[in-house]
């Protein structure tokens, strides 16, 4: 059992440390190494770590490449898409960084739970719909309300978007789905999270002829939270890493699919000296070095690919193929 300190003991050790004028001794610098303090609001913990933060921006930065290209086919024109900040932040102070009226959607993430918001500015929405009515897509100054036709047009445009938005996520939730739910004029019409609730902020910024525009997608920390895992793993990232030569490769088949490629077939072979060439005349008869009976080889460009029988199809002769030649004798 341990030994209990007397008082005197206790004095004594007490006495080491402060000097006889009731003084603190001067300790070294050396021993006291400053920690270092990081600024902490517990009315805004942070439901995110950087992490997850970074993935999230390699995500949406990959969006915004390919939605740049597919923008740029639907109002064709040139369009510049860069992803400007990835932050978190009370669903509050999102709401009080908005104009109003705005273009506000709630879209679902299918098959997460809660809703998420897609912004898009009138400086970005009004020129959007000037392009697509077949105006220069000029901005707009007057800030107003949309109509419900310019609502239903640019409806296009958020259906391109979700498409995008789907491809991305799917590396991280690979059945996902992204639904529009409804649009409003004004972002204080509908709540989808509390105001205190920590929100992910992606900001984007689309350029094109003379209009400059923002786009914000909000996603609440309580839709995220089940795949918050997934997010942080590094998984994902690599393999959309090594997949990046084959980005395009379902466009690349279909495109394939169109062209034409010679094909020919192989009656057979010989070998025929220069004299018996020049003595050929019409009438004669040479001999191959396939039997009837025997499959005749079809190439496919300059591949021999398949072996087939000759016959005849309606008028025309024809090869029947029977079986593709193996690739190890290609």
């Amino acid at each position: 059992m341990a030994d209990i300190l007397s008082q005197d003991e206790i004095d004594a050790l007490l006495s080491t440390v402060v000097d006889e004028g009731g003084q603190t001794e001067t300790v070294e610098a050396e021993e006291f190494v400053p920690k270092k303090i990081s600024v902490y609001d517990f009315r805004r913990p942070d439901r995110v770590s950087k992490e997850q933060l970074r993935s999230i921006r390699n995500l949406h930065d990959k969006f915004a490449r390919n939605f740049s290209s597919n923008l740029s086919s639907f109002l064709r024109t040139i369009t510049d898409i860069s992803l400007v900040s990835v932050d978190q932040m009370t669903y509050g102070e999102f709401l009080m960084s908005l104009p109003d009226p705005t273009s506000f959607n709630i879209i679902s993430m299918i098959p997460l739970q809660g809703n998420a918001v897609l912004e898009i500015n009138p400086s970005l929405v009004f020129p959007i719909v000037d392009k697509l009515l077949g105006g220069a897509g000029l901005p707009l100054f007057q800030v107003r309300e949309l109509t419900q036709l310019e609502m239903t047009i640019i409806d296009g445009i958020i259906m391109l978007i979700l498409k995008d938005l789907e491809e991305v996520w799917k590396q991280v939730v690979p059945n996902v789905r992204f639904k529009k739910e409804l649009s409003e004029n004004s972002p204080h019409v509908i709540q989808i999270v509390a105001q205190n609730e920590v929100v992910v902020l992606i900001v984007f910024e689309v350029k094109f002829g003379e209009a400059t525009g923002m786009m914000n997608l909000c996603l609440p920390a309580l839709v995220l939270e089940p795949i918050l895992g997934k997010i942080s793993s590094q998984d994902w990232l690599i393999g959309a890493k090594k997949g990046r030569t084959g980005e395009y490769e379902i466009r690349i088949l279909e495109l394939l699919e169109t062209m034409l490629v010679k094909c020919s077939v192989e009656l057979g072979r010989t070998i025929l000296s220069m004299e018996e060439i020049l003595e050929l005349s019409a009438g004669d008869t040479v001999l191959l070095n396939k039997k009837s009976t025997q499959p005749l080889n079809m190439y496919v460009g300059n591949r021999h690919k398949f072996f087939g029988n000759l016959g005849v199809l309606g008028v025309k002769k024809a090869l029947k193929i029977t079986n593709p030649v193996k690739e190890e004798n290609i």
